[in-house]
């Protein structure tokens, strides 16, 4: 059992910055000058975590300038950490689409996307430390359930809550059936997560099961999960309608919203509201990273242009009565 409602309230974004990295581009490393696609965003004390879905690099985000400090990350097939369908390698990246922050470590997952190279987790365990990338085919396996349907399983949200970790999937990937997958939610230990980490072939896999969520429609078409933050017993999300009927290739984007799931587990309540920018239009954009932030009660958001020439945006929402 499931509820839609639109809360009577406007998300208005009220600052942006784009994101540019310290030192700027990079031709030997294949770095560019600003953060591309930011899909996934934490904290890590009082920096923001940002990764991109199409760069092998997490930046290290001050949120009141957007200077972003780069930690590259070593996946670089044939010496490139950029990719996209201009370059022909879009194949070839990881996907990483949602980052957690867990004591002090960064992990950030790739989306499956029905490719094995997207079936891998970027650890980052320190700032000194060299990223490891940890392939994880049996978790990504367990994670694939027919529950979703028959099209692919695309990762685009995580969240900790407590002791738990939450794994969203972002539904709409027509199946050879011409259903389109589910979006829905997973439990599972944290510890079970790290344990994997450390012992990919050997740790036992956790138990999972996906609960499908029902997110309406914005302007006719349907919304698809692209994020999860975890505030206080509550998840929030954002969620983009964009006209893609796959989990591969990207489509035009309509708007998008930010909400909130109440009850998960069994029956549950969805609520959220439309974000608008500054001059009270709605904001065309795709929102895939999601922040609270506590000293000021507002949301942060990163914005997946899906542009390689655009450097992906921070951007500030505050809600306020309609």
């Amino acid at each position: 059992m499931h509820r839609v409602e639109n809360l009577r309230q406007t998300c208005r974004v009220v600052r942006r910055v784009a994101l540019h990295y310290v030192g700027g581009a990079d031709e030997a490393l294949d770095r560019p000058a600003h953060v591309r696609s930011a899909s996934g965003l934490t904290w890590l004390g009082h920096q923001l975590a940002a990764v991109s879905d199409d760069a092998s690099f997490v930046g290290l985000v001050d949120p009141a300038s957007g200077r972003t400090q780069p930690i590259t990350i070593p996946h670089s097939p044939a010496q490139r950490r950029q990719f996209d369908t201009r370059r022909g390698n879009k194949a070839d990246k990881l996907d990483l689409e949602c980052i957690i922050s867990v004591g002090g470590r960064l992990v950030a997952f790739g989306s499956d996307s029905g490719l094995a190279v997207r079936r891998q987790i970027v650890v980052i365990d320190n700032e000194t430390l060299q990223p490891r990338v940890v392939a994880l085919p049996r978790l990504y396996k367990a994670l694939r359930q027919p529950v979703l349907g028959r099209g692919v399983l695309n990762l685009e949200g995580a969240a900790v809550l407590g002791d738990t970790l939450v794994l969203g999937n972002r539904g709409g990937d027509l199946g050879d059936d011409a259903v389109p997958t589910m979006d829905a939610v997973a439990t599972l230990p944290l510890s079970s997560l790290l344990r994997l980490l450390d012992d990919p072939n050997g740790a036992p896999l956790p138990s999972i099961e996906w609960h499908p969520l029902w997110l309406g429609h914005l302007d006719g078409k349907p919304l698809h999960l692209t994020e999860l933050e975890a505030i206080g017993d509550e998840l929030a999300f954002a969620a983009t309608a964009e006209a893609t009927a796959s989990a591969y290739d990207d489509g035009q984007v309509t708007g998008s919203v930010v909400g909130r799931i109440r009850a998960v587990l069994g029956s549950y309540r969805v609520e959220w509201c439309r974000v608008i920018d500054q001059h009270d239009a709605p904001l065309v954009a795709k929102l895939e990273g999601l922040v609270f932030d506590a000293s000021t009660g507002n949301m942060l958001a990163t914005v997946d242009a899906d542009d390689p020439e655009r450097p992906s945006e921070l951007l500030e929402l505050a809600m306020e009565r309609s």
